[in-house]
């Protein structure tokens, strides 16, 4: 599973998803398995284009997408790729992200969207 946090530091999440100028992401197992970091610059979104739109490519393979904030539509259209968005406080650690999501995993008891996702991910053989 992967799981992308929205931030302009690589330590916290503390940006509005539409405008994030980078996304660390994170291969998840039931506990951080590594990094891959990825970033937008300037060259990268055309006048023209979408910024979700350009935003949801980048991230079409994550599982998850946490930032500050994110409109209704943003996050519909997210959803609608298969990738859930969760808002958190401005500066929340992703490590304590990662730690929260390790803890949920042990306990076992998973909110349905979660639940969903990973029986979704083990039909499709990913898991």
């Amino acid at each position: 599973m992967l799981v992308a946090f929205a931030s302009s530091d690589g330590k916290t999440i503390d940006s509005h998803f539409a405008s994030a100028p980078l996304f660390e992401m994170y291969k998840f197992a039931g506990e951080p398995q590594g990094i891959i970091h990825t970033s937008l610059s300037a060259e990268d979104l055309q006048e023209s284009e979408d910024k979700v739109d350009v935003r949801i490519k980048m991230l079409r393979k994550c599982d998850v997408v946490y930032c500050t904030q994110i409109g209704g539509p943003a996050a519909a259209r997210l959803v609608q790729s298969g990738i859930h968005p969760l808002k958190v406080p401005v500066g929340t650690e992703i490590e304590y992200e990662l730690n929260r999501l390790k803890q949920l995993f042990q306990s076992k008891k998973l909110p349905p969207w979660l639940k969903k996702k990973l029986e979704n991910k083990k039909e499709e053989g990913m898991i």
